[in-house]
């Protein structure tokens, strides 16, 4: 390789930094500061939640946001309608992206409501006189850049710039029959084409809450729950990418309670289609999981976000069974561009127990949260293992955003500055966040020597806007006990864009 490529190749993790100014320039001059509306992000906006207080339900968890029925102006609306008639929307909707929307009357109500079959109290049944379908097309594109220095006998390590993630996502509401939501998402990671999530949401069903079909991320992890763009460095912690499940097909309920101060999900679960970002891989598995989370004290004001203050507990645990099937549990050190080196190799297993721990707290613009895991292994012909870990963390929005927290999911939601950034004179600079985490993963156990990794991770973002961002991460850790060992550092930095 020549002396130019291989200067290319060290100063890769600056490129993103390029591309990110790039885009800055063109938002900057093609749109004013004060257009960019919030994102319409899966998580939904914070709401207020105190303990004697009973809240409005946020925003689901998907880009348009479901009506029961016309109100107001829309119901007068919908009586000038004739029966056959139809209309339909549109637009282009600068960073919240393509706006498509149908609406019929038809001649038919629903004949099993005129029967007085159908409880109304039991299904969101809504009259075969108004069907809809709603949508919109967005997208996401993420880039990389890292360089590595390593010791010992790690190798693997290539300096460069890749594709992180892109992506094309497609969702809303219809009214079929029943209200419901769908969601799907498509696109790419590096070296493969990946059917990232799919899913029907069915909402407000008695006793059950919700109920949800397709492909998604089973209800285990914290960061794993949460978006990616809206996690605090730039990869999920190395034992939720070794231990927790991935993305899996399955059906799941729940919904929240106590006054939405809590949380509560099943569900049942088996492989999905296409490649797993993070968690473990297994073989032949049947998974049955749940969720609880909780808020003990504190409260949530969007109209004062630097006075909010509370303390989010979770506990999930996962039970998968075989009648002979293979697990395996491996890591990257917290950068995608890395090689995985922690690895247990397939192991055979008629039975896998997980549990898992959450804890997070936060204090107007700083946060720490934590998780532990751990996990039982039942070997068929031999003794169980064990294998576990945990990380820490703390973030400080230097500009005095709060993160938000959706009490409908348990999770947090999209970073969304105070102000954007702009070069215009009197404008913002958008959200400056500073975070650092600690990780330890253990992937010993008698005679398996996966590995024990280590890693301390640091991180500035910078949020020009809700869907514009820059992150760098430095990081160093080492690895031990395993297939190699040594000691890395890591520089890398992404700049990311959604509409």
């Amino acid at each position: 390789m020549s002396l130019c490529a291989r200067n290319l190749r060290r100063a890769g993790w600056f490129v993103p930094l390029l591309l990110s100014a790039g885009l800055l320039l063109a938002q900057d001059t093609g749109t004013p500061a004060d257009a960019a509306a919030p994102p319409p992000e899966p998580e939904s906006a914070p709401t207020r939640v105190d303990a004697n207080q009973t809240t409005q339900a946020p925003e689901p968890r998907v880009r348009a946001r479901l009506e029961p029925g016309p109100v107001g102006v829309a119901e007068k609306q919908e009586k000038q309608e004739k029966p056959g008639s139809s209309r339909w929307e549109f637009s282009w909707q600068g960073w919240n992206g393509l706006h498509i929307e149908l609406w019929r009357k038809t001649h038919l109500a629903n004949p099993l409501d005129a029967l007085g079959l159908v409880d109304p109290d039991l299904l969101p049944i809504i009259h075969l006189e108004q069907v809809k379908f709603s949508a919109t097309l967005g997208a996401r594109l993420d880039v990389d850049g890292a360089a590595f220095r390593t010791t010992g006998d790690l190798t693997g390590f290539d300096d460069g710039v890749q594709l992180r993630r892109a992506r094309i996502n497609f969702g809303g509401d219809a009214i079929l029959f029943v209200p419901f939501r769908y969601e799907i998402q498509i696109g790419y990671v590096p070296n493969q084409f990946n059917l990232h999530e799919a899913f029907l949401n069915f909402p407000n069903i008695k006793w059950i809450g919700s109920l949800q079909l397709g492909q998604f991320q089973p209800p285990m992890g914290l960061d794993l729950i949460t978006s990616s763009w809206s996690i605090a460095l730039m990869e999920p912690a190395a034992p939720l990418q070794a231990i927790a499940p991935p993305i899996e097909a399955g059906a799941q309920v729940g919904e929240p309670f106590a006054n939405r101060r809590a949380t509560w999900f099943l569900g049942a679960f088996g492989p999905g289609a296409g490649s797993e970002e993070y968690g473990s891989v297994s073989s032949g598995f049947g998974n049955a999981l749940g969720r609880v989370t909780w808020l003990p004290f504190g409260r949530l004001d969007p109209e004062h976000p630097s006075a909010n203050r509370f303390l989010h507990l979770g506990l999930s645990v996962s039970s998968q069974y075989a009648s002979s099937g293979t697990i395996r549990y491996q890591a990257r050190p917290e950068s995608y561009i890395a090689p995985f080196v922690i690895d247990t190799g397939d192991i055979t297993s008629s039975s896998v127990t997980t549990a898992a721990a959450e804890v997070a707290w936060v204090n107007g613009p700083f946060s720490v949260q934590s998780e532990f895991l751990q996990s039982f292994v039942g070997r068929t012909n031999s003794s169980s293992l064990r294998f576990g870990g945990f990380y820490a963390e703390a973030s400080w929005f230097l500009t005095g955003e709060t993160p938000r927290y959706d009490p409908e999911t348990g999770a947090f939601g999209r970073p969304v500055p105070l102000r954007n950034f702009s070069f215009r004179k009197g404008e913002g600079w958008g959200a400056l966040e500073v975070a650092v985490r600690y990780s330890h993963t253990d992937l010993n156990d008698q005679d398996v020597h996966g590995g024990l990794l280590k890693m301390w991770m640091t991180g500035l973002n910078w949020y020009l806007q809700p869907h514009l961002k820059w992150m760098f991460n430095y990081g160093r850790g080492s690895v031990s006990g395993g297939a190699s060992q040594g000691d890395m550092s890591i520089f890398q930095a992404r700049v990311g864009v959604d509409f």
